[in-house]
């Protein structure tokens, strides 16, 4: 047993440290006790010894003091350490603990079962891996979340044609003095309706479409998706056959927005342009 003032080996059953005469409590006894327990910091094992080197002097005036200290040494890895140092109150991380079992517990879990003392070193690392093995599984194969991505047309493959071969297209345009505002329209996907006009887009290609699109008066307006579907509407000015290509691009693009289930969202109407949306969409629009 260690004296808890000066670090020097007390004899079994002594009531007091000969080396500075404090007294051996039994508080003293109990703070021994839980030290030889607790073993070597480094590998935990119980197999250490205590050496009581002298570490200088102090002179005063009624003399030299000369100054001990007590190491612990581990005879299985070697490791030395300040027993003095080792009872030293430590702060206390207690926001930290909270922090990490709120957000990362797999990361407070580990240093406990790492500092139990009671599992083997290899019990104790095989638990660790196992764990940390489950939750890496768990990562892997969750429910992914789905992301919001906009609407892609298919990828259209290159056709050589003649100048004989390409027909001329010309978008309708409607004027806002043909169609009425109203407080609110509906348009569902691959119906006509008031505002619905059929297009053909790449006629007499390998990637001819047809298409419901939609002319409304211009302006600014706030949409939101009444289907079960994520929706995507998009505002274009017209097509016109690409030289290069041979197929149907759109001249301009407006607005496009991707709306989830119940969603909503602003686009602009240019005079003349048209909304395009697709199967099984179901859209309101409301002019502002």
């Amino acid at each position: 047993m260690k004296c808890r003032c000066c670090g020097a080996e007390l004899k079994r059953n002594s009531r007091f440290c000969e080396f500075c005469g404090t007294q051996v409590t039994v508080q003293m006894q109990r703070e021994q006790e839980y030290l030889n327990r607790a073993g070597c910091p480094m590998c935990g094992s119980a197999n250490i010894f205590f050496n009581r080197e002298r570490q200088g002097e102090v002179r005063g005036k009624n003399g030299v003091s000369v100054l001990h200290s007590t190491v612990g040494v581990c005879r299985d890895c070697g490791y030395t350490w300040g027993t003095a140092v080792q009872q030293m109150p430590q702060k206390s991380y207690t926001w930290l603990w909270v922090l990490g079992w709120l957000c990362f517990f797999p990361i407070p879990l580990t240093v406990l079962i790492l500092r139990n003392k009671n599992l083997q070193p290899k019990t104790r690392y095989a638990i660790v891996a196992a764990m940390w093995l489950f939750f890496i599984l768990v990562g892997m194969f969750g429910k992914k979340t789905e992301t919001t991505s906009a609407y892609t047309s298919p990828t259209r493959s290159l056709k050589a044609t003649t100048a004989e071969d390409e027909p001329t297209y010309k978008t309708e345009k409607v004027g806002e003095s043909a169609l009425k505002k109203t407080a609110e329209i509906e348009l569902v996907a691959g119906t006509t309706g008031k505002y619905g006009k059929e297009i053909v887009m790449s006629a007499g290609t390998d990637l001819e479409e047809h298409l419901v699109v939609y002319y409304l008066p211009a302006g600014n307006y706030t949409v939101k998706n009444l289907g079960e579907k994520r929706a995507q509407v998009s505002v274009y000015e017209g097509f016109a056959r690409n030289d290069e290509t041979g197929y149907d691009d759109y001249t301009n693009v407006g607005d496009i927005v991707v709306l989830g289930v119940g969603g909503s969202g602003e686009i602009n109407i240019p005079e003349g342009w048209f909304v395009e949306i697709h199967e099984p969409t179901h859209i309101s629009l409301e002019a502002k």
